[in-house]
């Protein structure tokens, strides 16, 4: 019997929400509030909210991939929290965390296009 659509997403959140810490030390930024849901053709967005926090919201597709593509998408929406938009400032903070951020977004992309998510947009 497959696993109800409520339980596998509060498996994911759990288990992103554990591996923000590593990814948001490196950045030096707060850790944001996690939900997973479906955000369309995105892996995930971050939104400001009160104070530093935020949230960072996961698609549940995500948590069908490899972890390190995961970590990836986690630490991607990270910078958003001090750096609007995926401008050089952006790209040199995620860099800082992982270094090899453009083969893994590369990755990430081509694996969207066949799953049909399409690539992580570059419009903030």
């Amino acid at each position: 019997m497959a696993a109800r659509p409520r339980a596998r997403r509060g498996t994911g959140q759990r288990w992103a929400t554990g591996r923000l810490q590593p990814w948001a030390a490196r950045m030096e930024v707060q850790e944001p509030d996690v939900v997973v849901r479906d955000v369309g053709n995105r892996w995930g967005t971050y939104r400001p909210g009160d104070g530093a926090r935020g949230t960072m919201a996961l698609h549940w597709a995500l948590f069908q991939l490899p972890a390190h593509l995961v970590d990836y998408v986690i630490a991607h929406e990270l910078p958003h929290i001090r750096i609007p938009g995926h401008g050089g400032d952006y790209w040199a903070l995620l860099r800082q965390a992982i270094p090899e951020c453009e083969e893994r977004k590369e990755e990430l992309d081509d694996l969207g296009r066949r799953l049909g998510l399409g690539d992580i947009r570059d419009n903030g």
